[in-house]
C-alpha cells in the first residue's frame, strides 16, 4: 500500500479512483465495512482504491479542550488499513486550512481534482467541510452535478447496537478485552518502546518490561494475559496495567509485561502488546511476599489459558482441514 501525505496537492492521475474517507480510529469492523466496500468496487471496476484518513484526528483539532483518547497510533491505523487490500492511503493533515474549507471546495478541489474520485464510499454519519456542513445528502447532490457516485454503507450491528470506537473504549476500560476484540476484528494492542523501570518485578520472581506507551488510550487497570510482539516474534506474556498500589500511594500508571516462557533482552526495543484476557483487577497487598505469591498464581493462570487457547487453535485448524469444500 502506498502512503501519501497531503491534501489538495495530491495528484493520483486521471485513471479514476474509488475512495473511502473517515477518521477510522481503531479500524473496527464497522470501518472495515466501509473500506471493504470501496476496495471491492475498485477491483470490480479495475480502478485504484484510496482510503483517506486524518492526522491529527479531527476532534484533536476541533476540540483541543477534550481530545479523544485514540485506540491506535497513526502507524497502527495504516497497518490495519493495509490488511484490507487498499492500494493508496492518503493521510490528510487536519488543521485550520482543511477545517475551514467550504464543503463545495472539499468535493471539487479534493475529491474530484486531487483524487479523481469516480465513486465515494462513506458511512451515514460522515460530515465534512467548514462547520461540518457537508453531509451524505449534500454529497449525493454534488455527485450528480460532478459525475461521481456515492455509496452509503450502513452501520455494522453487534449485540443489538452499532459498532463504534466509543463502545470499544467502554469495553476496554472494564477489561472486557474479548468483547473489544470482536468489535475490532482482532485483539486490541498497545505499541511503544521498552524503557527502564523500578526493577521490582525481578525481586518478585517475575522480571518485567516497562512499555512507554504511544497510544493515548490504555485499558482499565488490572492483570491481563497478553501477547508481546518484538522484532517479528510473538511471546506469550502477562501484563499489569496499574499504579503499583502495594509500593506507592500515588503511583504513575505503568504497563509492565512479563514473558511467560522466555528470557529475552527487551530494553530499548519497540514492542506491540495484544490484550487477550483479563485475569483480575489490580489490588493493594499487605506485603511484597503476598504480592509475589499472587503473581506466581497469575503466571500459572496465564500459562494455562495460553495453552488452552493454542490447543483450541490447533483443533479448529485440524477440523477445518478435514471439512470437504462447500460444507
Amino acid at each position: 500500500m502506498k502512503v501519501l501525505r497531503g491534501f489538495a496537492e495530491i495528484e493520483l492521475g486521471d485513471a479514476g479512483t474509488v475512495v473511502s474517507i473517515g477518521n477510522f480510529d481503531g479500524v473496527h469492523i464497522g470501518h472495515q465495512a466501509v473500506i471493504g466496500s470501496a476496495v471491492r468496487a475498485a477491483r470490480k471496476r479495475e480502478l485504484m482504491s484510496v482510503v483517506c484518513t486524518f492526522d491529527p484526528h479531527t476532534r484533536v483539532f476541533l476540540r483541543p479542550d477534550a481530545p479523544p483518547r485514540l485506540l491506535e497510533t497513526l502507524e497502527q491505523r495504516l497497518g490495519a488499513i493495509e490488511t484490507l487490500g487498499v492500494d493508496v492511503a492518503v493521510v490528510i493533515p487536519f488543521g485550520k486550512a482543511v477545517a475551514e474549507l467550504p464543503r463545495e471546495e472539499f468535493v471539487t478541489a479534493f475529491l474530484c481534482r486531487a483524487l479523481g474520485a469516480v465513486e465515494l464510499h462513506v458511512s451515514q454519519a460522515f460530515t465534512f467541510g467548514a462547520g461540518g456542513r457537508g453531509d451524505v445528502e449534500y454529497l449525493q447532490t454534488m455527485a450528480a452535478e460532478n459525475g461521481f457516485g456515492v455509496q452509503v454503507v450502513g452501520s455494522v450491528i453487534s449485540a443489538g447496537s452499532p459498532v463504534s470506537s466509543t463502545r470499544i473504549r467502554d469495553a476496554l476500560e472494564v477489561g472486557r478485552v474479548a468483547a473489544a476484540a470482536e468489535l475490532l476484528g482482532r485483539p486490541f494492542s498497545l505499541v511503544g518502546s521498552i524503557v527502564a523501570g523500578a526493577g521490582r518485578g525481578r525481586d518478585l520472581g517475575a522480571p518485567t518490561a516497562n512499555l512507554a506507551v504511544e497510544n493515548t488510550f490504555i485499558p482499565g487497570r488490572g492483570v491481563y494475559v497478553t501477547e508481546a510482539r518484538v522484532a517479528g516474534v510473538v511471546y506469550p506474556a502477562i501484563t499489569n496495567v496499574g499504579v503499583r498500589p502495594t509500593f506507592e500511594d500515588d503511583g504513575e500508571l505503568t504497563v509492565e509485561t512479563h514473558l511467560l516462557d522466555h528470557r529475552v533482552s527487551l530494553y530499548g526495543k519497540p514492542m506491540e502488546l495484544a490484550f487477550r484476557k483479563k485475569l483480575r483487577d489490580e489490588v493493594r497487598f499487605e506485603s511484597a511476599d503476598a504480592l509475589a505469591a499472587q503473581i506466581a498464581e497469575d503466571v500459572s493462570q496465564a500459562v494455562e489459558w495460553t495453552a488452552n487457547a493454542n490447543e483450541n487453535l490447533r483443533y479448529n485448524a485440524d477440523v477445518s482441514s478435514r471439512v470437504p469444500a462447500g460444507e
